[in-house]
């Protein structure tokens, strides 16, 4: 597999082809009360998203998901450091980059990016940050330094259906029509790498064992059954400290499944102290089958009811209908309104 890299000719060629590109202005530590330049306050508005960049912030997650981003080995030693936890582009408000971190002693930069939903975007969004953290490095070591920085950008991708955004901007410009000569459309520029969570099967993520993939794991169950599935093997494995953000996750994940309302009940059994993590599980499973019964109960009610009124129809007495059907003496009377 060939790892997307953006390198000092595509810094170079970027700025020829693209001088205009908008530069993210300063990489702002998370830890800093940031404004934005008129004034406003910075917030981010993506609640899950967010979540995602916290549990990015581990070495250990963002290890995983570079090894598996670039197909690595899993005994590879990535001696990661964070460079800076988040950035913004003052230009474009409400845009931010996730997580910047690069190898120990090297000008090797890692830009992931966290995606829960398809962005069209991408590929130039990626050109801005490159070209920021490739500038950085440059005045920082110097445009004459011996090693030059590369930057390698990875979008993390779980939402639902695979990712089918265009990887580089490349994809995205004009065509022009007619044969050009090798190099001038540059391929890298913008280019980046997909972990898409589409690509795995959950006995892949599962095997992984780190948090990130168990995320990722909740992230892929399409179904109430199958979070229950999914959730029956992973809460063994969830450590105490992990618990608030497993909270979290599962919060989002159960307000788009179940609804708010629904939802919010075993959100706050959960983080009152209600109940532990497994017997969250037991009361999930039984509540979806208690739901189950009361669904298979209705659709027996509706078809004794229909046959209430196909004998209704054949002028029968009510006395053999409800003999028949079972059904009650109020319940057939509203059925002799639907024929009147």
């Amino acid at each position: 597999m060939e790892i997307k890299a953006f390198t000092e000719n595509d810094y170079f060629r970027a700025n020829i082809l693209y001088p205009r590109v908008r530069r993210v202005g300063a990489l702002a530590d998370v830890s800093e009360e940031y404004h934005l330049e008129l004034g406003d306050e910075y917030e981010v508005h993506n609640e899950h998203d967010k979540l995602f960049k916290k549990i990015l912030e581990r070495l250990k997650e963002v290890e995983f998901a570079i090894k598996k981003a670039l197909n690595l080995k899993k005994d590879e030693k990535l001696e990661l450091i964070s460079v800076r936890n988040e950035f913004i582009t003052i230009d474009f408000r409400g845009k931010q980059a996730d997580m910047v971190y690069k190898l120990k002693d090297k000008e090797v930069y890692f830009l992931i990016e966290h995606q829960s939903t398809q962005d069209p975007d991408m590929a130039y969004r990626i050109l801005e940050y490159e070209v920021e953290i490739m500038e950085k490095s440059f005045l920082e070591n110097g445009f004459k330094s011996k090693f030059c920085a590369k930057v390698i950008p990875i979008v993390i991708y779980t939402g639902k259906g695979k990712w089918k955004q265009p990887k580089s901007v490349v994809e995205i410009q004009e065509k022009f029509g007619y044969e050009v000569k090798p190099n001038v459309n540059y391929a890298g520029i913008g280019e980046y790498n997909v972990l898409d969570i589409n690509d795995y099967t959950k006995e892949e993520l599962l095997e992984e064992g780190t948090f990130l993939s168990r995320a990722m794991l909740m992230e892929k169950a399409i179904s109430e059954d199958e979070l229950i599935a999914v959730l029956d093997k992973i809460i063994p494995m969830t450590k105490e400290d992990e618990k608030a953000d497993m909270i979290e996750i599962l919060r989002y994940i159960l307000v788009k499944d179940l609804g708010k309302v629904r939802a919010q009940k075993y959100i706050d059994m959960l983080e009152e102290g209600g109940m532990d993590m497994g017997t969250f599980v037991n009361e999930l499973r039984e509540d979806r089958e208690r739901t189950l019964l009361n669904v298979k109960e209705e659709g027996r009610k509706e078809g004794r009811f229909q046959v209430a009124l196909e004998m209704l129809k054949n002028r029968m007495e009510d006395d053999d209908i409800i003999k028949c059907t079972h059904i009650s003496k109020k319940d057939l009377k509203k059925l002799k309104l639907q024929l009147v």
